[in-house]
């Protein structure tokens, strides 16, 4: 099965408590992720990234042109099938939240500390780029144990999915 390309962009906001993160629910399973869709033609992935961000979740801000890592994961699809997609992760620093936005009627947003994002994402292999995103946020050295719990929390969600 060959892989198709999504773009995905990781709002964020820091606070007076740290780094938030605004995760929005997916229109189907309610899935808490972050806004995501498919590449634009005549626009760079990280512009798709800004429109989707605005699409889904109603913010705009400053979004960087350089990706922070790739993750991968399977659509369902509606005849049954699935595709496998990989998805390139750019970070949105949030200056601007809507009042309304195109999908508001589709879907919650919501913004989390960054300990609470890792527990409710729905996808598991973005996990790991969440929490990377936050040890550089933090200027934390990635080689400093993980104080999230981070690998235990990813095993544990990845017997739920796989059994």
């Amino acid at each position: 099965m060959a892989k198709s390309q999504q773009v995905a962009a990781l709002p964020w906001r820091q606070t007076e408590n740290g780094i938030e993160i605004l995760l929005v629910t997916t229109r189907t399973t309610k899935r808490w992720l972050i806004p995501k869709g498919w590449t634009m033609d005549g626009k760079s992935d990280h512009e798709a990234a800004a429109i989707e961000a605005y699409e889904e979740a109603g913010v705009r801000g400053k979004m960087e042109s350089l990706s922070i890592g790739y993750y991968d994961y399977q659509k369902q699809q509606r005849n049954g099938g699935k595709q496998n997609l990989k998805v390139q992760v750019f970070t949105l620093h949030v200056e601007k939240i809507l009042e309304d936005w195109p999908e508001r009627a589709e879907r919650e947003r919501q913004w989390v500390g960054l300990s609470h994002a890792l527990n409710i994402i729905g996808e598991p292999e973005l996990i790991p780029l969440v929490a990377a995103f936050g040890r550089r946020s933090l200027h934390e050295p990635s080689t400093q144990p993980d104080p999230l719990g981070l690998f235990d929390r990813l095993k544990r969600r990845l017997r739920k999915v796989f059994g």
